[in-house]
């Protein structure tokens, strides 16, 4: 179960967008490999992805081999919650395109659409949508303040935990910060057995920095809007 406490939450493009600007791992197939890199990817202003200095040179002498310069190819994300919790898959995220060589020698993957699969269901989203959104200002501090805020403020998870519906409190046995973003923070509430509920509480304005992330979970615990 996802229940939204409010309206405001980032789209698809942007958790996409989110997820990529985020990872330090991706996986890249092509017909003939599927390669796990980690630390070797950059990504642009636009969101465009390139690889650098691949392992073993397969995918470059593959795209030296192909026809018209380019080489079909699948990178795959796994988005993967940084507090410990049964499920920490959060979503799964491919790029589906055509990979060329960058100017810098690396291996730049032109998309043509993403395919986003998270809460159950799985969405296709075009390039046109990824190229005019934008990633999530918290991406690359999110594992942090959700860490941070998981070890060493219980106080404040539990505060924030009591904003949720009665029934979904009294079902649980654990609650933990299970995602952040300028919009919000999400509570997974666990139960005895496998299942879980989430429950997403919107901040009341939107946080541009991490640095504001603070100021708006104490917003919420006291109840300013």
């Amino acid at each position: 179960m996802y229940a939204h406490a409010r309206d405001g939450e980032p789209t698809p493009a942007q958790r996409v967008r989110s997820v990529v600007e985020a990872a330090d791992s991706l996986t890249v197939t092509t017909d003939g490999h599927s390669i796990g890199l980690v630390g070797l990817h950059t990504v642009d202003a636009s969101g465009g992805l390139t690889l650098h200095d691949p392992p073993g040179e397969h995918l470059g002498a593959e795209l030296d081999a192909s026809l018209g310069g380019t080489l079909p190819a699948v990178v795959e994300f796994t988005d993967v919650a940084p507090v410990h919790l049964r499920d920490r898959v959060r979503a799964r995220l491919s790029l589906h395109g055509w990979l060329g060589t960058a100017a810098d020698r690396g291996l730049h993957l032109h998309t043509e659409y993403a395919v986003l699969a998270e809460h159950g269901r799985s969405r296709r989203i075009g390039v046109d949508e990824l190229v005019v959104a934008q990633p999530d200002p918290l991406a690359r501090a999110e594992a942090e303040l959700l860490s941070h805020l998981d070890s060493a403020h219980e106080d404040m998870v539990r505060a924030l935990a009591r904003l949720a519906p009665a029934d979904v409190r009294a079902a649980a046995v654990r609650v933990r910060p299970a995602r952040l973003d300028q919009y919000g923070i999400t509570l997974r509430f666990e139960h005895a057995g496998r299942s879980h509920q989430e429950v997403r509480l919107g901040f009341g304005k939107v946080v541009r920095y991490p640095e504001e992330v603070g100021e708006g979970i104490r917003g919420l615990v006291v109840g300013r809007v």
